[in-house]
This record gives C-alpha cells, structure tokens and sequence, in this order.
C-alpha cells in the first residue's frame, strides 16, 4: 500500500462536484493526524489525474456527478488494489445495497463528523490488508437498477478519455488492457473487459467472444462458419468472431434489440 507503513498517514483526495461537500470533508479530516488530504477533484476527469499523479491510499468518491459519475471513476480503479474507495452518495436504495452487498463503505449524505470517524476507524482497523470488493461486480450492482452513463472514461498513455458510449463499436481485451473501438477513433485502456463490460446496458453491448464485446447497434450482419462459429459483420466492415459459447445469449439479445 504505498507507502503508508513508512509514513503512518493515510493519503486522501476528495472527489465530488460541490465545493461546499469538499470544504466540510476537508474540514473534518483537520482532526485526524493520521489522514492526509493530499489533493482534491470537482469531476472524474480530474480525480483519475490525481491518480496518476500523486501517492493515494483513499479516495471519498462522491456517485452523484454530472456527466461523468463516481461509478465511471471507480470502473477505472481496477488496477489500484491497494486503493481504498469511500463511496459518497445522497439518499439511493439501490446505491446503498450495492455497497452493503459488497461490503463496501459508503457515507450517506447528509452525513456528520460522528459518521465519518466510524468510517475512518473502519479504514484503520483494516490499515495492512488490500481491500477485498471486487470493483466490476460492485459497478454491476450498482449499474443494474440505474440508468445506464451515456459517456465513459478511459486512462490511456496518451491521458484520459472521455468518448460516447453510441460511438463505441466493440472492445477487445489483452489481459489488463483493453482496445475501445469508436467509429472515428481507438483507445488502448489498462482496465479490463469485465470492469468495463459492467458499465455498459446489457441489452445493448453483448460478449461474442472471450476477448470481444460488440455494440449491437453496429453490427451489420452474421455469417455462419463451420463448427458453430459465426462470423460478425460491422457496418464499418470490421469482421469479428461469434464463438459458439456466446452464440446464444448474442442471438437471444440481437432478436430482441430495438436497434435492428
């Protein structure tokens, strides 16, 4: 975990599009000698900057953002284990068990500093040990009674980005790196395809292979081939494989799309 056995302080940024939400957490971690605000973010683009940029142990990580949400911050997270996530979130049935279904802490707002020392004595208690939530099944939770983001964030080497759903055709995996293929444009992403998979509508994006999920929006037509296997024909004439594992979930999903 960084280095927070060296330090003994718990390298914090706040995340959440409210100055005054950022000043009152701010404001109560004054009193905590061993938790260090190190930065702080109005937006997702930002907080994944301060990501890269500084040494982070925790993150309050507010759901309710405009345009981009926590939910798309925390997709991205995949590959910082040792980074502990305090979800923030305003009055959300469904946000609420997603977190206790994947005993994750959440604060609810409006919360007090009573609140928030509980959490941070929960934070305390588990100092030496990697947090053990699985991020693309709590976004899966999450994502399954809320409406689906219309924009997603992708870290690449070149910086973040931030494309259109509509405009993704499909996505290919390589173990912890993914290729975003958009109509005009690819991303080369470390996050992985089942993260990522979890934030898109499940009636939309289909899995047609281990490595591929595919907008059915794009696709232009299917070719059997021998053995069960098919063969996908995107409307940018992108050929991709449909194995016999996801033949019938893709069939099933494709008859029912409002899109053909």
């Amino acid at each position: 975990m960084s280095d927070l056995v060296m330090s003994d302080k718990f390298k914090v940024i706040i995340v959440d599009d409210e100055q005054p939400a950022r000043e009152k957490l701010a404001l109560f971690l004054q009193g905590e000698d061993d938790f260090q605000l190190v930065g702080e973010a109005c937006n997702g683009i930002e907080a994944l900057d301060l990501v890269d940029r500084l040494d982070v142990d925790l993150i309050f990580l507010d759901i309710q953002m405009p345009q981009l949400d926590g939910m798309a911050v925390a997709s991205n997270l995949e590959t910082h284990p040792d980074i502990r996530i305090i979800f923030i979130t305003g009055f959300n049935e469904f946000a609420i068990k997603a977190f206790e279904l994947n005993a994750v802490d959440y604060l609810l707002k409006p919360y007090d500093k009573l609140r928030l020392q509980k959490t941070l004595e929960r934070v305390r208690e588990q100092k030496l040990s990697t947090p053990s939530y699985s991020l693309p099944r709590l976004v899966e939770d999450y994502r399954r009674e809320q409406v689906y983001p219309e924009q997603l964030l992708f870290k690449t080497e070149s910086g973040i980005q931030v494309a259109k759903v509509a405009d993704i055709e499909w996505i290919e995996s390589s173990g912890n790196y993914i290729k975003v293929c958009l109509s005009n444009n690819a991303y080369i992403a470390r996050q992985t395809l089942t993260c990522v998979q979890s934030q898109l509508a499940p009636d939309r994006f289909v899995r047609t292979h281990r490595s591929f999920v595919v907008n059915l929006s794009h696709i232009a037509r299917v070719r059997p081939l021998s053995k069960g296997d098919q063969i996908i024909f995107l409307n940018s004439g992108v050929e991709l494989k449909l194995s016999r594992n996801y033949k019938e979930q893709f069939f099933q999903l494709f008859a029912n799309s409002d899109s053909r």
